[in-house]
């Protein structure tokens, strides 16, 4: 089981676009049930991402975190999105 962190700045809003997002991704490659996601604010990230696979945030990468990271930012925009999904299946995975 890999578990995903999703954040942004308050661990609500477009987290949960992007986690929609990464879910309907995850599950159409055939990932259903082998993943958890949990939301929390940027904030918290490093805290979160101690016993996680994969962060996946809107904003900038913070310092301390030991998880695997890819940029939410693209799953906003369109721009990059297949860069950042295969990003995520990589560490799906391993």
């Amino acid at each position: 089981m890999k578990k995903i962190v999703l954040a942004c700045g308050s661990g609500v809003a477009t987290s949960n676009a992007v986690a929609k997002k990464v879910t309907e991704l995850l599950d159409a490659k055939g990932y259903e049930g082998q993943y958890e996601i949990e939301q929390c604010a940027i904030a918290k990230a490093a805290e979160c991402c101690a016993n996680a696979d994969l962060l996946i945030a809107t904003t900038v990468a913070p310092a301390g975190i030991t998880c695997a990271y890819v940029s939410g930012v693209p799953f906003l925009t369109g721009m990059g999105k297949v860069d950042a999904e295969n990003q995520i299946l990589d560490v799906m995975a391993q």
